[in-house]
């Protein structure tokens, strides 16, 4: 062999240690960057959660909590996430569940019937849960009224038969689970799908502070107990369409 011969063998032996070091040095750094795009994309989520929930934005802080648990389950950033996860569920829950009962309670707004004096009937409504009344019929409709002639009512509407009233009826009410009250009711001899709870304001001063309304009356004869959840009432919107 000889020293021409060697002499190549050793460059290129040279050159293939160079290209193995710098393939190396590539790799790691190619490491390093995923390290680092992966840790600075944890702590996005985390903050984002934790701003989330400073914002009672618990369903969004929700969505940040599980795209961190998919991304570093065993991070120390996810463990922070987890001391307070369970109350963003419990919070987020409760929203939920007044948005559902939001969702149960109807607004309306429409010309009264009579001259252009009578100006406009606004109303509130919300059906009976049938659960709660052992009979099999319709729902029950609560309806709040106000019109600028005729002033605020409280109604409790049937889709058919008829209330039993007879002059100086009562309702029993109850509030939650406080004792049940009794209130003065009037059926219209016009109308005896339609009973009207005499002391209106006591009921709706109370709608937005209690979740369920039970109604204990009488129709074709036969015990209904009329029970509403009402715990969604809007009570600034329904006053809002009074101005």
């Amino acid at each position: 062999m000889n020293a021409r011969f060697i002499g190549v063998v050793a460059l290129c032996a040279l050159v293939m240690s160079g290209c193995n070091n710098q393939s190396g040095l590539d790799a790691a750094a190619h490491t390093a960057t995923g390290q680092m795009e992966r840790s600075a994309a944890i702590g996005a989520l985390v903050h984002n959660y934790d701003q989330a929930r400073a914002a009672q934005q618990w369903d969004l802080a929700l969505t940040y909590a599980a795209q961190l648990q998919h991304l570093a389950p065993n991070s120390a950033l996810a463990s922070s996430v987890q001391a307070t996860l369970a109350d963003t569920n419990i919070r987020a829950d409760e929203v939920k569940d007044r948005r559902n009962l939001a969702a149960l309670w109807s607004y309306n707004v429409t010309a009264a019937t009579g001259d252009a004096s009578d100006g406009v009937l606004v109303s509130a409504s919300i059906a009976s849960d049938n659960k709660a009344d052992a009979s099999d019929t319709a729902p029950v409709r609560l309806v709040l009224r106000q019109q600028p002639k005729w002033g605020r009512s409280l109604n409790l509407i049937l889709d058919h038969g008829q209330f039993d009233c007879a002059s100086d009826c009562k309702v029993q009410v109850q509030f939650d689970d406080q004792p049940a009250r009794s209130f003065a009711a009037t059926k219209s001899d016009q109308n005896k799908q339609t009973l009207t709870i005499d002391d209106e304001k006591t009921i709706r001063e109370i709608l937005d502070k209690v979740r369920v309304i039970t109604v204990d009356t009488s129709v074709d004869g036969k015990p209904r107990s009329l029970s509403f959840d009402v715990g969604g009432f809007d009570r600034v919107q329904l006053e809002r369409q009074l101005q």
